[in-house]
């Protein structure tokens, strides 16, 4: 059932009339964008076009996802549990045991409905421009899910200047141009730039027919390989060279004196597997510091993009009818591929003429990693990152930005928030309705999370009340999580935990240093039959 009750519908109807028009909604998303990487959260990269939106919005400090790609995108474009539409796990890692069974397509199914399907049944034209990774086939690409125009890569990764993949499984990038298979790259593309061009020329070409629209820029930076045009770099050489342990303590520092986490919190001690920075070499150093500066540039380079989509929206009068909606997709990645199978990486290097010098770094022909060494400065001061429920995977910047809609600007709230009220909050601003569980002849899932709304316009302190769980799960290898009001519990596999389930209060420990199991032991007890209920609920299915 959903959620999203009568009052609420009314309250949008009546704001779209005052309007006279409905609302554009822009929703960005930031790829693998660690928790402290804005310098809204702490960062030390100037992103002054993101800034904007969040001086002009709402700035979330505690806002949710999953810890992993297609699982979080089918959530942000459906507001339903991962479980139920299609991407119990990712296609990739998908078992045996797993194969076959609903909910674990691999792909958004046919169980749910996106919400640029939505908003072109209301009336709206719907773009997308960047990474899809929720199906590749025909009845599963972009535009049989509700996009009018789309220039999309159709898996999780790839080069951002031409067609080699990311990984030996996906060698080759898979791109689609309004549903067309590219043979080769656009000239002079590179993903940010050419992903802005695109959704600006969607939105011009379009603008004669007088439809609102909804624009799904979604940008493939930060996300591995690291590449980016070699003057974007440059600016950031050697501003790395103090090293990540450093870099950690400065940014807890800055997020204290920003108010993004309490005072009394002190930095959790370095993660295990993360060498000091004094321990290494010279030549190490140099290398990692370069990664570093990558990396920089890359998140420099999609923020000036985010200006310029953001101020051809002001040329054009679009912008203050828009909602703005930003948020990264998981927490930033500490994945190596190379590291873990070397000999063949390096065979496929040399295969299509990748070259790992320093000098070649970042650029087109090179294959740079982030690592979980500065992964950790990314999710400080956050446990673990990408693909674990831990917060460094799955708290992330979000927000949200459209104040000729009510929602309150300058504002940052630590409420706990998911992408799952996404969906609700974009269908109460538009004023389009879910049809429910019914839907074309079949049955489908709704959302049922509320609507952000009265907590974007000052009108409630809280999305959801200490009674209410909010349960995460993915791969079907103990990766589990459950959130009751402050309370939280986890359980994860080495060398990440060790199988048992901890209890932290996210209140007074975002760090998930204190495990409050043993001294609260009816509260762990309580909420693991709530996530049981969860997983049967939602039809979980055990990797093996």
């Amino acid at each position: 059932m959903a959620l999203i009750g009568f009052s609420t519908w009314k309250k949008s109807e009546e704001a779209v009339a005052a309007n006279g028009k409905k609302p554009n909604v822009v929703l960005i998303v930031i790829d693998d964008l660690g928790y402290s990487d804005l310098t809204m959260y702490g960062g030390e990269v100037p992103t002054p076009n993101i800034e904007s939106l969040a001086k002009s919005g709402t700035m979330f400090t505690n806002f949710h996802v999953a810890p992993t790609c297609s699982p979080s995108r089918s959530m942000l474009l459906t507001g339903v549990d991962n479980h139920r539409n299609g991407l119990g796990t990712m296609a990739e890692l998908l078992t045996p045991a797993q194969e076959g069974k609903p909910g674990y397509e691999g792909v958004l199914n046919n169980r749910v409905i996106p919400i640029s399907e939505l908003l072109k049944n209301a009336g709206y034209n719907t773009y997308m421009a960047g990474k899809w990774h929720l199906g590749h086939k025909d009845g599963q690409r972009p535009a049989f899910r509700g996009f009018n125009n789309s220039f999309a890569l159709i898996q999780g990764g790839g080069s951002h200047f031409n067609m080699i993949g990311e990984t030996l499984e996906e060698k080759v990038s898979m791109y689609f141009d309004n549903d067309q298979p590219l043979k080769s790259m656009p000239p002079n593309f590179y993903s940010s730039q050419y992903y802005t061009d695109t959704m600006i020329k969607y939105i011009d070409q379009n603008r004669a027919n007088g439809k609102p629209f909804f624009a799904y820029s979604s940008y493939t930076a930060v996300h591995v390989p690291l590449m980016v045009p070699d003057k974007y770099i440059n600016k950031y050489l050697g501003k790395y060279d103090m090293g990540w342990d450093k870099l950690r303590e400065q940014r807890f520092n800055r997020q204290k004196q920003l108010g993004i986490i309490p005072d009394y919190l002190t930095l959790p001690p370095r993660w295990p597997m993360v060498p000091a920075w004094d321990s290494l070499s010279a030549e190490e150093k140099k290398r990692n510091s370069k990664i570093k500066a990558i990396y920089a540039g890359m998140l420099d380079c999609v923020d000036e993009n985010i200006g310029r989509l953001i101020k051809h929206l002001k040329d054009i009068g679009e912008y203050d009818n828009t909602l703005f909606v930003l948020i990264s997709d998981n927490g930033a990645s500490g994945l190596d591929f190379v590291k873990d199978d070397r000999e063949n990486y390096e065979k496929w290097f040399k295969e299509v003429g990748i070259d790992t010098s320093y000098e070649n770094m970042g650029r087109v022909n090179s294959y740079v990693t982030l690592g979980l060494n500065w992964a950790q400065v990314s999710t400080t001061p956050l446990k673990w990152s990408k693909t674990k429920q831990a917060e460094g995977g799955t708290r992330v910047p979000a927000i949200i930005s459209y104040p000729r809609g009510g929602v309150k600007s300058g504002v940052k709230t630590d409420a706990f928030a998911h992408q799952l009220n996404l969906v609700p909050t974009i269908l109460n601003y538009t004023g389009v309705k879910h049809p429910g569980t019914t839907y074309q002849g079949r049955q489908v899932f709704a959302p049922e999370k509320p609507s952000l709304a009265p907590l974007l316009e000052g009108k409630a302190t809280y999305v959801f009340d200490q009674n209410t769980p909010i349960g995460q799960e993915v791969f079907g290898n103990t990766n589990d999580a459950m959130v009751l009001g402050d309370w939280k519990i986890l359980r994860l596999t080495p060398p990440w935990g060790d199988n048992k389930w901890a209890l932290y209060n996210l209140r007074i420990d975002p760090r998930e240093i204190n495990d409050l199991s043993q001294m609260y032991p009816e509260q762990l007890k309580k909420m693991v039959g709530m996530y049981e209920k969860y997983k049967k609920d939602n039809g979980f299915v055990p990797a093996k």
